[in-house]
Parts: structure tokens; sequence; C-alpha cells
């Protein structure tokens, strides 16, 4: 791991969360909208931020009828300028409660344990400014202040950095972090906060520096009496009982080559049961480069309720990014599930491409979630099962 000559840089810089000065009434009498922006980071190129950072959030007790998010530079400007991916990739965005998380599948394990593993209630990744999310009325998630919220941000400035793609898939060769365990090629561990790519510089200046920040509007009403209830899942194609019990959904895994697999596509599943009636409203997946689709079916029938295409960027511009995945469609229609149905999560990688320096993997650290806002009557205390 080398490092620049301007050691100090290094610091992140955390400044008070800010927003906009005002909220904006939608079409609907009822409904608020506000943008508001995290604290300030700075930024070298090859760096990498990943850790939770305190957000501001409109007060009281309100039900969330949409939310966005997206990088943007700290450059002063009231509505921020976006962050092309090819700069900075924002490998993903989480915003959570400190106590309030979502009601599972992997949530669970917070419960027990207090870490905080996939317990978000909005999230996202590269994919963020083509995928926003919006509650049809009379749904809304209703949190109060009395918890405070907070961003994990996971960004990773490219600039100068030899190898872009090893970079931001967290390729441990590329990052200089060791690696916490044999066979550990790259991942989250290897992103470690504050550390950095291989850069074909190795001296920067106060000029390198960028300081980012995270934008996101937040949409909600105040009427709760009106408002019918939302409980967050969150799928995770790696969930496996199997597992020690501290460790029941792993978060990432790695894609194979298609000379290692004999197929140009790997496939992996997992099966989970809802434990009471309800209705899923809104679903969208999350998926790295080299994903295809997720789909989420009846595992008693075969019956597609879900299927999220990432849809790849084909150009320069902000939000088009050749490449990178720029979207994933959602699937606003719902559907109904019942007290111990089992569904399957399967989630398609391309097997070819990818990483150049690697002859035996084609992506590293990928995810494959399924996030899913449901409508319920009673509490839901969650079970899951899993193959691959």
């Amino acid at each position: 791991q080398h490092h620049p000559t301007m050691h100090s840089l290094f610091a992140i810089t955390l400044a008070c969360a800010t927003s906009s000065s005002a909220f904006v009434a939608r079409d609907d009498p009822k409904e608020f909208n506000q943008i508001f922006f995290s604290p300030s980071v700075q930024l070298l190129p090859g760096q990498i931020l990943q850790h939770p950072i305190d957000i501001d959030f409109p007060p009281g007790k309100i039900a969330i009828t949409g939310f966005t998010a997206d990088l943007v530079f700290d450059d002063n400007s009231e509505i921020g300028n976006p962050v092309p991916l090819t700069q900075t990739y924002l490998h993903h965005w989480t915003v959570q409660q400190r106590i309030n998380h979502n009601s599972g599948f992997c949530d669970y394990e917070a419960k027990r344990t207090g870490n905080l593993k996939l317990s978000y209630l909005f999230g996202v990744g590269s994919e963020s400014r083509g995928t926003p999310i919006a509650f049809e009325s009379p749904y809304g998630l209703i949190v109060n202040d009395s918890d405070k919220w907070a961003v994990d941000l996971h960004a990773i400035d490219l600039r100068d950095t030899i190898d872009p793609l090893g970079c931001r898939e967290c390729l441990c060769q590329e990052t200089g972090v060791k690696p916490h365990r044999k066979g550990y090629i790259g991942g989250l561990a290897c992103c470690e906060d504050m550390t950095r790519c291989r850069t074909h510089s190795t001296s920067y200046e106060q000029d390198d520096v960028v300081s980012y920040r995270l934008r996101y509007n937040v949409t909600w009403r105040e009427d709760i009496e009106n408002i019918t209830p939302l409980y967050i899942f969150v799928m995770d194609v790696t969930g496996e009982l199997s597992h020690a019990e501290e460790h029941p959904c792993m978060i990432e895994y790695d894609i194979p080559r298609l000379n290692n697999t004999g197929s140009a596509i790997y496939r992996r599943n997992s099966t989970f049961f809802f434990p009471e009636d309800g209705r899923i409203i809104h679903a969208v997946a999350h998926l790295h480069s080299g994903a295809m689709f997720a789909e989420a079916s009846r595992a008693s029938s075969g019956e597609v309720v879900c299927r999220g295409d990432a849809i790849y960027g084909t150009g320069s511009n902000v939000g088009n990014e050749e490449g990178y995945v720029v979207a994933i469609s959602q699937c606003p229609e719902g559907w109904q599930v019942r007290k111990g149905e089992a569904f399957n999560l399967d989630v398609f990688y391309n097997t070819t491409g990818g990483l150049t320096t690697r002859s035996d993997v084609s992506h590293v650290g990928v995810m494959g979630y399924m996030w899913m806002a449901a409508a319920r009557e009673t509490p839901m205390h969650i079970g899951n099962k899993t193959g691959a």
C-alpha cells in the first residue's frame, strides 16, 4: 500500500449536515419533500470511503413515501452537481436508524449481536440515479426522530487508478489490504476506510483533494392516521443458516470465470419464508457490474413475482456511464404473501469479461439483494434456508 507525501490529506473532514432551506409540497397537499446533504467528505485519487455518517432527517413522527440519493460535489451549489461514476464510484449507500432496523431477513443478527448486517431501510449503489423509490398512497414507512439516522457511505475515488475495475470491486491486490482469510480475493474487507487503490502517481497536492457529499431527497406525509404502515425486508442471496449462527448472511460473493464453470452464466439462489400474511407493495434488486438480473418467485409454482434487470450505461454523461450499472428495473405492482410461504431468490451474473488481472474470477465482492416494502397487520419474525 502506498501513500501520498501529504499524509494529512488522508484525514476525513466532516462538517455539520445541511439541508435545503424549505420543504416543498408536491401535488398531494398532505405530502412534503425536502433535499438534504450529508456532511462533506474529502478524498484523494484512489482513496476509499467506507464508514457510517450521522445525517439529518425530517423531525417528528412521519411516514416516508419516497427516497432517492446520489453523490454530488461539495462545491457550494444549492442543489449539488452530480459526480460521474467514472470519477468516484458509488459502491453503495444504506440509510438506517441506529435502533430501528428493517424486519429481516438478515437483521435478526443485529438484534442478537449488535452487528448491523443488512439492517438498512433504504439503500442501493451505482444505480441510485436511475432507481428512485416511491410508494403509492396510502402506504408509507412510519418513523420518528427519537432514533438517530445514519448513512453507511461507500465511495471509491477512481481518479488516476491503475486498474479502475479492480479498484471499484475492492480487489485486495489493488487496495493493498491484507486478506482477512485464506482464499479471500476481494470485497468489502479489502476496502478499508481511507485506504487507497494503486495509482499511477504516489504524490498529490492539495488541489488533488475533492470534496463530496451525499444528496438525499425525502418525501413524507404527516397524517399518520391515514397511512398503511410498511415494513422493509431484504433478501440476500448468500443468506445461509448452515453457516455459523453469527454469519447467516454473507453479504457478498465472487463470480467464477467461464473456464471454471463451463457456463457463461453463474446462478446463485436462496429460499426465504414469510411468517405472516401480507402484501409486498414495492421491490427492487441491488446488483453489481457483471450482473444480468435477479428474480423472486414462488417456490410452490415457480411464478416470478419480481424481476430486476441490471441496466448498463452506454455513454459518457452522468447517469449513463458506459459499463456501469446505472439503473435496475423495479417491481412497484406488488404481490400477495401467505404465512409460511416460500419464495426463491435467484441472481444471475455473467462469467465472461470483468477483471483483467485474474484468471480464476470475473468479478469479486458482488451482491445480490432484493429489497421489499411489505404491508402487514401483525409483526413478522423471519426464518430462511438457502442453496447455491
